[in-house]
C-alpha cells in the first residue's frame, strides 16, 4: 500500500499531466497567424509554461508542474476564445 503522501503526489502528477494535455489540445486549435499584439505574447507564455511544467514533472516537482500547467491552461482557454 502506498503512503498517503505518495498517493497524493501521484494524483497531483496525473492532474498536472491532464492539464498539460488539455492545454495542448487548446493550443492546437489556435491559429497563430491570426494572433496580434498581446495575443502573440500570451501564446509564447503558454508554450513557456508548458515546457516548464513538463520539466517539473520530469523532476517529480508535481506541485510546481500543476501550477505551471494550470497557468498555461487558463491563458490558452482565454486565448482560444479571443482567437475565434
Amino acid at each position: 500500500m502506498l503512503s498517503p503522501q505518495l498517493e497524493d503526489e501521484d494524483r497531483v502528477q496525473r492532474e498536472a499531466q491532464s492539464r498539460i494535455d488539455g492545454t495542448e489540445r487548446l493550443v492546437r486549435q489556435i491559429d497563430q497567424k491570426k494572433l496580434v499584439g498581446d495575443q502573440q505574447q500570451n501564446f509564447l507564455s503558454i508554450q513557456s509554461f508548458l515546457a516548464k511544467a513538463r520539466e517539473a514533472i520530469s523532476a517529480r516537482d508535481v506541485e510546481r508542474a500543476f501550477s505551471l500547467a494550470d497557468k498555461a491552461y487558463v491563458l490558452a482557454k482565454e486565448l482560444s476564445r479571443q482567437a475565434r
